[in-house]
C-alpha cells in the first residue's frame, strides 16, 4: 500500500507534536515533583548549622554482638566476634568445637580436618553435623532465654 508524501509529512507532524507534547508533560512533572520536595526536605547542612550535634546514628546491633573471644585451634588463634555465637561454642566439646572452627573459620574441608585429626573423613561429617545440632539447640536455648 502506497502512501502519498503528503499524508506521509502529515503523520510525521501529528507524530512531532505528540513527542512535543509528552515531553512537555513530562518535564512539568519533574518540577513539579521538585518543588515538592523543596517544601518537604531540609538540608544537612541547615541541621549541622542549627543543631550542637552532628546528624548520625550508631545501629545498636553491631555494638552489643561485638565482644570477640579467642580460641586456639591446630596452634592457630580463631577469633569468634559474636558473644552468642562463643558461648554456644563454648558449650560443645572440644573436638566439636575443634571440628567447628576448623571447617567454617579456617576453611578447612573435612578431608583436610580428617588427615589433621587421624579420623575417616566420615566420622568428621558425622561430628560436624551432630555439632552443628547441638550448636543450633543452645542458639535457640539463649534466644528464648533473651
Amino acid at each position: 500500500m502506497m502512501l502519498s508524501t503528503e499524508y506521509r509529512e502529515y503523520v510525521e507532524r501529528r507524530f512531532h507534536a505528540f513527542c512535543k507534547a509528552v515531553l512537555h508533560n513530562e518535564v512539568c512533572n519533574y518540577y513539579r515533583e521538585r518543588k515538592r520536595r523543596t517544601q518537604h526536605e531540609i538540608s544537612f547542612e541547615y541541621l549541622q548549622e542549627n543543631t550542637s550535634f552532628a546528624p548520625h546514628s550508631m545501629d545498636e546491633y553491631f555494638v552489643l554482638q561485638y565482644k570477640p573471644t579467642n580460641f586456639v585451634v591446630n596452634g592457630q588463634t580463631v577469633i569468634v566476634d559474636s558473644e552468642k555465637l562463643a558461648k554456644a561454642l563454648l558449650c560443645l566439646s572440644e573436638r566439636w568445637r575443634d571440628i567447628i572452627l576448623l571447617r567454617y573459620y579456617l576453611q578447612l574441608r573435612d578431608k583436610q580436618i580428617a588427615a589433621l585429626l587421624g579420623k575417616p573423613r566420615t566420622t568428621i561429617n558425622y561430628q560436624k553435623n551432630a555439632a552443628l545440632k547441638q550448636l543450633r539447640t543452645e542458639m535457640e536455648k539463649m534466644n528464648d532465654e533473651e
